[in-house]
């Protein structure tokens, strides 16, 4: 009975002495890294946005935004220099998920705290998970591409998809969720073509191949944002914009605006404002002693023609609301 009473003091110091060291650390202040794939990118921008505003809310904390600029070397090493500047947590979305373990590796040798925001890793340790259910959400877009076209008496066919990396889990979970939606309903996913650089111009480019190798082509899921928009100069000009059934992922309020024009016919958004304050919450949680979730996984929300006026005050609070005030 000493010997239990005995750990059990033993216990109760270290649960003592953890709270007086995170209180202190609490009002000495704290700073947060998050390490993003991209700022000129609108999403993750929006990300960047989601955590600033969380943060906003508690005092001493200092957030500091590292782009990688779509380079897995470049985010290694600003992983590096943020830990040796003495970082107390960082937040990654990380270029690609084969590149995120050497990343958590390095910082769990120098015992910083590690906050997925997106995309997901291969392997490695980190403290929690802020995901989209990326497979869920093209299901509904696929879903909803089937519902269309079975308005227009469409009954099979040739679709194609332009695609984020397939390097990253959440790009092979937007295929595989897109495709399960097809599966045995008489439209065939015949052509895949992946951007690199995540900008209009390349997806323009990429759905002018599509569609000059592909005239019979009757569906097309894009799985980025800056791909929604891209396609749409060269559909116009391909004369298919009435005719091509189109459902994307992501969205700004130029998506919303095309839905409402019809020249999307939906888009499943991620809420990427959301996603930044769950990931910050996590991390000043795990920072200041309290309790939090290992897994936060954010819906999408299926936006269409029938319910975009619905669901437009949503998505200008959770979706993009710092784009609406430029």
């Amino acid at each position: 009975m000493k010997k239990l009473a005995m750990i059990v003091v033993l216990v109760c110091l270290v649960a003592s002495m953890t709270l007086f060291a995170a209180g202190q650390k609490e009002a000495e202040g704290f700073k947060v890294a998050y390490m993003t794939p991209a700022l000129h990118i609108p999403f993750w921008k929006d990300i960047a946005d989601g955590i600033r505003d969380e943060a906003a809310k508690v005092p001493n904390v200092t957030i500091i935004n590292s782009d990688s600029k779509l380079s897995a070397a470049t985010q290694f090493q600003n992983a590096q220099d943020l830990i040796v500047s003495g970082v107390d947590a960082i937040i990654i979305s990380p270029t690609d998920s084969a590149s995120c373990p050497a990343v958590l590796e390095l910082a769990a040798e120098n015992k910083v705290p590690v906050f997925i925001c997106d995309i997901g890793t291969d392997s490695g340790p980190y403290t929690a998970f802020v995901a989209t259910d990326n497979t869920t959400g093209a299901k509904t877009a696929g879903d909803y591409f089937l519902k269309v076209a079975k308005e227009r008496g469409i009954t099979g066919g040739e679709v194609a998809m332009i695609t984020i990396s397939q390097a990253r889990q959440n790009g092979k979970d937007r295929t595989a969720g897109f495709k399960s939606a097809l599966a045995g309903s008489g439209f065939t996913v015949t052509t895949m073509l992946e951007c690199k650089d995540y900008t209009r111009s390349e997806s323009m480019n990429l759905a002018q191949d599509i569609l000059t190798a592909k005239p019979k082509l009757v569906g097309l899921f894009t799985q980025h944002d800056e791909a929604n928009l891209g396609v749409l100069p060269a559909k116009e000009t391909a004369g298919v914009m009435d005719k091509l059934i189109h459902v994307g992922f992501d969205g700004s309020p130029e998506t919303v605006e095309a839905i409402k024009k019809g020249e999307i016919s939906a888009a499943a958004m991620q809420q990427p404002v959301t996603m930044g304050r769950e990931a910050f919450k996590a991390a000043y949680a795990y920072l200041t002693g309290k309790p939090f979730e290992k897994l936060i996984v954010v819906d999408t929300i299926l936006v269409t023609a029938e319910n975009v006026e619905e669901v437009e005050p949503i998505l200008a609070d959770n979706v993009y609301p710092n784009e609406l005030k430029m």
